[in-house]
């Protein structure tokens, strides 16, 4: 009988995140497992994973290779995550979907096939679950003639054709404006690449070398790791090697439910309000609703804001789950291996027609805005529901916003390239129920990962540094949360150079306190046209601003200055042009007013915070000189703060009465959907 392909989406196989079936292979391989040589294979495998996430960092060219937004695993022979070395768990965890695509489709498939020394690449965000800018490879991996498991690569390169450089469109209309989008394709076989291919991909973009090397980088760790999992299996036998990924996946999975169910049952829900479509000024609600009962969490994220269908701010349903295994991965499950295992605890409702359940045409360049959004409504009701029983990991989010610049051009060496700042794994760590969160300590989603050197950005990339440091954008409370990166690019030894922005939150607050903390600072992105620097580095003026505070506090500077929200299309931008943005602070933790005094003005003297926040909202007096606290003015101030609180009270009825009458305009709710809640759209 002839086989009937449909060429189409493959909406059976995205379902497929939580393990498959166990075989009756796995399953005796299983039963002749000894503890102790379980535990010797659990770690050979782990350090084989992280040789191949090292391997693909030191490899590759674009900023999310060399700065570590790298993950890597060892999947089972039908596709499951059951190993992973990376800072970045959710490319990890979707990995898997292109790999079951791959098994299910091509394994049997005469005119395809999945053979030895086959080699697949894959950057479709329907099978991928992100944006066309992550791109994978994945390589099966044989014993004897026998399939036995795969390992794949995936990390975000900067290029893939799209109508603006970095992979991230934000003016796309379609899905067909949005670069090559590529589901699960073999590009090699017997160990050798197809130059057809390569070269067909590399006139697809505006970096062809860059992501040549990426994907050579990729597939180089996927080897490594082959030729590692080769010799335990010589050494060892197949059967302990499938056993034990087995065995993995189900003591993970047993042990997850067994943390679940020691949870309080009950409804926990957050909701998030971003502030911009594209450049748009538009209200866009996500809603979470987490139910947990006995073993399972639910996510329902209905009444969230209704598809977008020409604007990138959409994302699949797929993506959502993929940024819960940061959390579960993270904080919720930290101590538990990081493997699609973790998934068997949630089950999940999307509504249709919504912008967390893209479908159609509808583009997705941006999905990381609602994926990252979900993200932060995850901490909240994550930290409501672990507090009784594990009060130390209900953290105030970290900063979900981004915040970063996109480039494309030609460097200073004359060579191409597209891509985007490191500076995105700049941002500040939430506070926490004990201490303070930490400054610059990377990304939320790639906690591994780093900001880049200035000496290595600057070498090959055509801009100079203003200045890089902390910038005073932390959420406050009881506990502060970290601050993020300003930085100033200015444009050198090019004549042009295209640049914009990306992110959330210039408006409304994109990362938000816990129990009472306070928001982290919204954005902003500040361009300076011909500003003459040469000529005042050359006197070494001191109009030259060194922290992007002294340039907002209105630090003297020549040239046009222009303002605008965190997300910019691109515009060009000549030599001696400045581009200044900051990479977001964490949320605070708790009520301001019972911050240590001392902790306060020893911050303000770090400048860490600023002499405004301490007399503003912390509330706090102290000697301006020496830093010493004034205990009794300190107390007398809060006092009145407090006072000055319960006059402003009032009952919940009284307030959600006058609250219920109030509207925002309609020109920013375009894309909101019905309000106050999008579901009700058909009843009303």
């Amino acid at each position: 009988m002839m086989k009937v392909n449909t060429y189409g989406r493959d909406y059976e196989v995205v379902q497929r995140l939580r393990p498959e079936p166990i075989t009756p292979d796995e399953a005796r391989a299983m039963e002749k497992l000894d503890p102790v040589e379980l535990e010797i294979f659990s770690h050979k495998v782990n350090m084989i994973a992280l040789e191949g996430k090292e391997t693909t960092q030191k490899l590759g060219a674009s900023a999310g290779m060399r700065w570590g937004d790298v993950a890597f695993g060892i999947y089972t022979a039908q596709g499951d995550l059951a190993v992973c070395a990376t800072g970045i768990f959710f490319h990890a965890a979707l990995g898997q979907i292109p790999i079951k695509y791959i098994v299910k489709h091509w394994l049997n498939e005469p005119s395809v096939q999945v053979k030895e020394g086959d080699s697949f690449f894959f950057n479709d965000p329907f099978y991928c679950g992100v944006h066309g800018g992550d791109m994978g490879v994945a390589v099966p991996i044989f014993y004897q003639g026998r399939l036995v498991c795969f390992t794949g690569a995936v990390v975000h390169t900067g290029e893939n054709g799209s109508t603006e450089p970095g992979g991230s469109p934000t003016t796309s209309r379609s899905r067909y404006d949005e670069g090559f989008l590529v589901p699960p394709l073999k590009i090699g076989e017997n160990y050798t690449l197809r130059e057809d291919l390569l070269n067909m991909f590399a006139n697809a973009g505006r970096d062809p070398r860059t992501f040549i090397l990426d994907l050579k980088a990729r597939l180089a760790a996927c080897r490594i790791a082959q030729r590692r999992i080769l010799d335990v299996l010589e050494k060892k036998g197949v059967d302990l090697f499938i056993g034990g990924l087995r065995k993995i996946l189900a003591d993970t999975a047993e042990a997850a439910r067994k943390k679940v169910a020691e949870l309080p049952d009950g409804m926990f829900r957050h909701q998030v309000f971003m502030d911009c479509a594209g450049e748009d000024s538009s209200l866009i609600k996500l809603n979470l609703e987490l139910e947990k009962r006995g073993e399972t969490m639910r996510l329902n994220l209905r009444d969230s804001s209704p598809t977008i269908p020409d604007k990138p701010l959409n994302t699949y349903f797929q993506g959502v789950i993929g940024l819960a295994m940061v959390y579960l991965c993270g904080w919720f499950l930290h101590n538990l291996p990081a493997n699609n295992a973790l998934l068997d605890i949630l089950e999940w409702e999307f509504p249709e027609n919504s912008l967390v359940n893209a479908s159609g045409e509808t583009p997705t360049g941006v999905a990381p805005f609602i994926q990252t959004a979900f993200s932060q409504s995850f901490f909240h009701v994550g930290a409501k529901l672990i507090y009784s029983q594990d009060r130390l990991h209900a953290v105030a989010p970290w900063y979900t916003g981004f915040g970063f610049a996109l480039y494309g051009g030609f460097n200073q060496w004359g060579e191409p390239m597209a891509d985007i700042s490191a500076e995105m794994n700049g941002t500040g760590c939430g506070a926490r129920p004990d201490m303070d969160g930490v400054d610059v300590a990377g990304s939320f989603f790639a906690t591994m990962s780093d900001c880049s050197d200035v000496e290595t950005t600057e070498a090959d990339r055509p801009f100079v540094y203003l200045f890089r440091n902390f910038f005073q954008n932390h959420g406050m409370g009881r506990y502060r949360g970290g601050n993020g990166l300003g930085y100033g690019l200015v444009v050198h030894k090019v004549p042009l150079v295209f640049m914009g922005s990306l992110g959330f939150g210039s408006k409304f607050p994109s990362c938000t306190g816990l129990f009472g903390g306070y928001a982290a600072a919204t954005p902003a992105v500040h361009s300076i046209r011909k500003p003459g620097l040469d000529r005042l580095w050359a006197e070494s003026s001191p109009a030259i601003p060194s922290s992007l505070l002294e340039l907002e506090k209105g630090q003297s500077l020549g040239g046009l200055h222009e303002m605008h929200q965190v997300v910019t299309s691109f515009r060009p931008y000549e030599e001696g042009d400045v581009f200044l943005i900051a990479a977001g602070g964490g949320a605070g933790y708790g009520d301001v007013l019972e911050r240590n005094p001392e902790a306060v003005a020893a911050d303000v003297k770090a400048g860490i915070t600023t002499a405004w926040q301490a007399k503003n909202v912390y509330k706090v007096v102290y000697d301006e000189t020496t830093f010493r606290v004034d205990q009794a003015a300190t107390s007398a101030l809060r006092e009145k703060a407090l006072a000055e609180r319960l006059q402003l009270g009032q009952d919940y009825e009284t307030f959600e009465k006058e609250w219920l009458t109030r509207r925002p305009p309609a020109g920013i709710l375009k894309y909101y959907g019905h309000y106050p809640n999008p579901s009700q759209a058909a009843a009303a």
